[in-house]
């Protein structure tokens, strides 16, 4: 009896695992997304002392593991949150289940200087971003752009703006002018005029731009853009006090007419003197009627 029993359940359960098997043929596969970077700086500079930042932040990326290495270094500089190297300046800011797993270095030096890389550790070697960090003394100049202050000019007034653009290393190669988005460019009209010059020594790019007599079509936003994707920009804001300098002065052209004219009717002394005169004849006028 027993047996019968034993060879039924066998029976059973390979015939729940025929249908289970059946059940699951053709349904697709759980897939689980890759891994991917977010936009982060491929290149950072810092000067030497500063804490320098290597930003590397990745959506899905599960349970594997980020790891960070300097290129031509086998061994890695930090596992996850863990500094490998013996190295106390290096650290990893990460915050759980947060994507941003950002490589630390603390009082910077020109050592440093380098190609780093922000790796997932998997078969796949090709998940991973190079970050580039360039050290700079602290005497060296940072790349930045400069441009002259808002102007505000009246309508047919000379206006004058200049932007300096200084480079990492060398000076940009190119400076372009943009209004309200429009490029413009020397006598793209009438009265306009751009100049350029660079200095080697200074790493210095710049451009002057001169429009002779300004319109109210010169009114907006002026933008400088470097080649090397510096950008700036400043306003001119062009007034259009003419139409109320034209009314001021006619009022007042016309009081000093009146006043200076001595045949106008509205003359105040003439006034004046002829009041006199009828007060004058009223009173001999009366003094006839006692």
């Amino acid at each position: 009896m027993w047996m019968t029993n034993f060879l039924s359940t066998l029976v059973t359960i390979a015939t729940l695992r025929s249908i289970h098997a059946e059940y699951y043929v053709g349904l697709p596969d759980i897939i689980t997304p890759a891994p991917e970077f977010f936009p982060s700086p491929y290149n950072v500079t810092f000067r030497t002392g500063e804490l320098a930042t290597l930003s590397c932040s990745i959506n899905n990326l599960g349970t594997k593991t980020v790891v960070w290495r300097r290129m031509g270094n086998s061994f890695p500089l930090t596992s996850g949150t863990l500094t490998v190297v013996a190295d106390k300046r290096l650290q990893v800011a990460h915050v759980d289940f947060k994507p941003k797993w950002d490589l630390l270095i603390k009082d910077v030096k020109t050592k440093d200087a380098g190609d780093y890389e922000c790796q997932i550790a998997s078969k796949d070697r090709t998940v991973r971003r190079r970050i580039t960090l360039n050290v700079v003394d602290p005497m060296v100049e940072m790349p930045e752009i400069r441009i002259t202050e808002p102007q505000y000019v009246e309508r047919g007034e000379q206006v004058i703006l200049q932007c300096n653009a200084t480079g990492e290393y060398y000076a940009p190669e190119e400076m372009d002018w943009f209004r309200n988005g429009q490029k413009l460019v020397s006598h793209s009209r009438k009265g306009i005029k751009i100049t350029k010059q660079f200095s080697i020594p200074q790493r210095r790019f710049a451009s002057v731009l001169e429009i002779e007599r300004v319109s109210m079509e010169d009114d907006g936003t002026y933008v400088c853009r470097s080649s090397n994707t510096q950008i700036t920009s400043t306003k001119v804001i062009v007034l259009n006090a003419e139409t109320s300098h034209m009314k001021r002065g006619t009022e007042l052209d016309n009081s000093a007419s009146l006043q200076s004219d001595p045949n106008s009717s509205a003359n105040p002394a003439r006034l004046s003197a002829l009041c006199v005169l009828v007060i004058h004849i009223l009173a001999e006028f009366c003094v006839g009627i006692r």
